[in-house]
């Protein structure tokens, strides 16, 4: 460590002790190893000082004394930033993982920066709700939400940008400013999709949706039927419902490869099995658990397949379609998917393509598919599992629209330029305005 910096620790720390108690200012080695294990364990990146933040007032009190030592500061959320970008490495995390209030108010939640999508799910589900966004509970609500939202009821009720109605926002000064429709505007337009690159987002208010209860489970398919089932997916879903969303994808298990479906129906209940039969009668199920579930007891069960600790890679691709080519090439990557990885595929539809492109800073808003490549080992070094990833993006490319969803690129990606297309200009302008100097790197920016 350079003098420099050392001297730069050392006035952080006595600048927040006047305002922080002694055990929220966390910078011995062996304790903040504790405290920032990250979801993935390719992220070796360790901070000089964890704040444990627990109000609005403790994140501003971080921000300026970062600023007044010149010191890098990233904002940990749920933790789940698989790139390493919430941990800076020899600076500053301001930690929002205790501040994860969830204050339901009517069809609508106040969520705190640190909640997370399991948070969000279990506190609106006494009253009948559920939140727009979430496939796994331990993600962080705000990074999710901020950088588009992709989630199982976005046929009906859009992305979680879509539901976004406000945010309070710490800025590089320290100012804290809330962000909506007639406060702040540009910052509001430019937080759903440009994520956390504007400040620290607080608390988010977001619309609640009568959902709480869906018909949802896995209907999978043995590997020699996936041709067919790909097609019959792509025509099946090319005339659905809004209310039926099905991802799918592929995934080893111990009875061989097999492409899944997961199907979700948010719609009149005594249409649910009608709809479910559709997906069924795509061929030959080898596995099927679809029932009446609580949502967030959904996502609860998805987390064994992602658990923290594992060394991930992930690549992703956002297509237009699913070509004949296209699922031939996808049928090629998966038979050639070492047996810890998965390729999991959402479909934005529905609600969420009939927004203008250029209503909130997210761009893609046409009928579409985000190819989530995910690269997962517990041990070695990952040859095999990060080729793989890398030779499926460069197969999916072909067919692949310019740019895509940042929350799943690295910070070097060069995709970055084209992920905000016709929004680029605008965002950009909003970024020199609110953070000029660069102080919140969440997500990858167009150079």
């Amino acid at each position: 460590m350079s003098s420099s910096v050392g001297t730069g620790i050392e006035t952080f720390v006595a600048l927040l002790l006047s305002h922080l108690p002694s055990d929220r200012v966390v910078s011995d080695p062996a304790a903040i190893t504790g405290l920032v294990r990250p979801w993935n364990a390719q992220v070796r990146s360790r901070p000089a000082v964890v704040v444990r933040c627990q109000t609005t007032a403790d994140v501003q009190a971080t921000v300026r004394a970062a600023q007044s030592a010149n010191l890098p500061l990233s904002v940990r959320g749920g933790g789940h930033d698989w790139a390493g970008g919430s941990i800076r490495d020899g600076g500053v995390v301001v930690d929002l993982t205790t501040m994860r209030e969830v204050v339901i108010d009517g069809d609508e939640a106040l969520v705190r920066g640190g909640a997370t999508v399991s948070d969000v799910l279990d506190a609106a589900r006494p009253h009948g709700f559920a939140a727009a966004v979430g496939t796994v509970s331990t993600v962080g609500f705000a990074g999710l939400t901020l950088g588009g939202g992709y989630g199982t009821l976005i046929g009906l009720v859009g992305l979680g940008v879509d539901n976004m109605l406000s945010a309070e926002v710490v800025l590089a000064d320290g100012r804290v400013v809330t962000a909506d429709p007639h406060h702040e505007p540009e910052l509001f337009w430019a937080l759903r999709g440009g994520g956390g690159n504007f400040g620290v987002v607080t608390a988010i208010r977001t619309r609640l949706h009568p959902h709480a209860t869906v018909v949802t489970g896995t209907i999978a398919f043995g590997w020699d039927q996936a041709r067919s089932v790909l097609r019959g997916w792509r025509d099946l879903t090319a005339s659905a419902d809004d209310a039926l969303d099905v991802m799918f994808g592929a995934m080893h298990t111990p009875a061989g490869l097999v492409l899944f479906t997961a199907p979700t129906w948010a719609g009149d209940p005594e249409q649910g099995l009608q709809q479910i039969a559709a997906v069924r009668a795509l061929g030959d199920p080898v596995l099927d658990d679809v029932d009446r579930r609580a949502l967030a007891d959904t996502v609860h069960a998805l987390d064994e397949a992602f658990p923290a600790g594992l060394h991930y890679r992930l690549g992703s691709r956002t297509l237009p379609g699913l070509t004949d080519a296209a699922i031939e090439d996808f049928v090629g990557a998966a038979e050639a998917m070492p047996a810890t990885c998965v390729l999991n595929v959402h479909h934005a539809h529905g609600a969420a393509t009939r927004v203008p492109v250029t209503e909130t800073a997210y761009p893609y808003r046409d009928d579409h598919l985000v190819v989530e490549i995910i690269g997962a080992w517990a041990e070695g070094d990952g040859v095999a599992e990060s080729s793989w990833v890398d030779d499926t993006g460069y197969r999916l490319d072909p067919y692949a629209l310019p740019g895509g969803w940042a929350n799943l690129m690295e910070p070097d990606d060069p995709r970055a330029r084209d992920a905000y297309g016709e929004n680029t200009s605008r965002l950009l302008a909003v970024k020199e305005s609110y953070d000029p100097d660069g102080v919140f790197t969440a997500l990858p920016l167009p150079k």
